[in-house]
């Protein structure tokens, strides 16, 4: 196939044959208007519904593809089809037009023309190029953007691929759940790189709101290839090693303490470790307008990467005039000092509990003298890493004025990451944790961005980032 590069005539061909095709399927479904008679029981109306659907996505799977078709055969768009070819890292030639099958939002599929860009004419006859006038309009593995979206957002709230084929199934798209997860991890993909360009575009300001941030870890299981011999059946073998996803939440409540309704919390996570997760904290909250804030809390658990990171991350964002809460979720403390009390064998079971109620108390009135001092009384003279552990936890957190529950209460700001808690559950556990469930180090890097943004109800901040097309995007 020779080089080309203004060959229109296949374009405008097809452009009329699709034309043929909408006139066809109209005239179909005025037929259909026409044949419907009297119903008389709920059958026959599932009936006409369902051939109303079959019809009607037809129709509107031939009108888009005709616009479709004349885009890519406007100037304009090959103007900028040779825009990107030029930004790619290799020369790509135009080869002309070639025919590809397109799906659309109802699950049918309409063949178009578009301009085959590839470096040359034997990777070309190999099919290693791409057509950028699709990419440019959002069509990538051969799904329109808006089927793209659907297919991306049942990825993530179904409890697996296969239960999304299914569903997609029953909604008239057939899918495999190979392309299927192609078709999500691709739609994350670059949402989360046009996120790094030039911001994830979160709507919202926090400006004289009482804001709350908090992180933690959840628990999934990654798979890693195993080096030398495969199985019998020729299967390479691997492991499954557990790795902590780490998440974030940030949401605002009202001078009572309860979370607004109206502000929708922004979710995130990411398998690349505390720095990572706190470089996702600091561009939200950047995004956000943190420093016209009223108040802000940074509330979570007791774990040492944590709270190291929470200064730095004050000092680089600055927030002059805007007052700061630093808290242990109080009932991980709790938690703590009943595991203290439990050490010390000498006392009765009662008399544990009564203790630990006794510092509880403490903790909730602001009496942290009283809870330093009888926690000190208690380990002064006990070895052993437990005691260690159970003493250096609270004393160091009581220090660092993370357990101040009084002036919290005072302030009505939340006392408990019980927010944080649930989005572990929301967006790890319930999906992406589970007995047979591993996964790819990437995949579930892309499904917990999917996972975050659907269930914090910010799913089109995801549709609207992923269907941009800047140069740096497309290669």
């Amino acid at each position: 196939m020779p080089y080309v590069t203004n060959d229109d005539s296949k374009a405008n061909r097809r452009i009329t044959e699709i034309e043929e095709e909408l006139q066809e399927a109209k005239n179909k479904f005025e037929q259909w208007l026409t044949d419907g008679g009297t119903m008389t029981d709920a059958a026959q109306l599932a009936l006409r519904e369902r051939e109303g659907k079959v019809l009607t996505d037809r129709l509107q799977a031939l009108a888009v593809a005709l616009e479709l078709q004349r885009a890519l055969a406007n100037p304009l768009i090959h103007e900028r089809e040779r825009t990107l070819a030029k930004a790619s890292p290799k020369k790509m030639k135009d080869f002309g037009y070639r025919p590809v099958t397109v799906q659309f939002l109802g699950g049918i599929e309409v063949t178009v023309m578009a301009r085959y860009w590839c470096r040359s004419q034997a990777a070309a006859d190999k099919g290693k190029g791409s057509f950028f006038g699709l990419v440019l309009l959002g069509v990538c593995d051969r799904t329109t953007p808006a089927l793209a979206s659907e297919v991306a957002q049942l990825a993530a709230a179904m409890g697996s691929l296969d239960e999304a084929r299914q569903r997609l199934a029953q909604m008239g798209v057939k899918m495999s759940v190979r392309r299927i997860a192609n078709v999500a991890y691709y739609f994350s993909q670059r949402a989360r790189r046009h996120q790094e360009l030039s911001g994830m575009g979160i709507d919202g300001s926090v400006k004289g709101r009482r804001v709350v941030i908090s992180t933690d870890g959840g628990r999934l299981r990654v798979r890693k290839n195993k080096r030398g011999k495969k199985t019998k059946n020729g299967r390479t073998r691997y492991r499954t090693d557990w790795r902590e996803p780490k998440l974030l939440v940030i949401y605002v409540v009202d001078e009572k303490g309860r979370m607004e309704r109206e502000f929708a919390p922004v979710m995130d996570g990411t398998l690349e470790g505390p720095d990572e997760v706190f470089r996702l904290i600091e561009f939200y909250l950047r995004e956000l307008g943190i420093d016209q804030a009223k108040q802000v809390l940074f509330i979570a658990d007791g774990a040492k990467w944590i709270w190291t990171r929470v200064t730095q991350l004050w000092e680089r964002l600055g927030l002059e005039g805007v007052r700061r809460r630093e808290l242990v979720d109080f009932y991980h403390v709790v938690e703590h000092v009943h595991a203290l009390a439990a050490l010390n064998k000498k006392w009765s079971a009662s008399y544990r509990k009564q203790w630990a109620t006794r510092q509880r108390h403490r903790l909730w009135r602001g009496a942290l003298e009283a809870f330093l001092a009888d926690v000190e009384r208690l380990c002064r003279g006990k070895r052993g890493k437990d005691w260690a552990r159970e003493r250096d936890y609270l004393l160091r957190n009581a220090r660092a004025g993370h357990l101040d529950y009084a002036k919290a209460r005072r302030a009505k700001m939340p006392m408990g990451s019980g927010s944080m808690e649930s989005a572990v559950r929301r967006v790890v556990n319930l999906r992406l944790k589970g007995a047979g469930i591993f996964w790819h180090e990437d995949h579930a890097e892309q499904m917990l961005l999917l996972r975050a943004y659907y269930k914090s109800k910010r799913w089109q901040v995801l549709v609207n980032k992923a269907f941009t097309t800047p140069l740096a995007i497309v290669t």
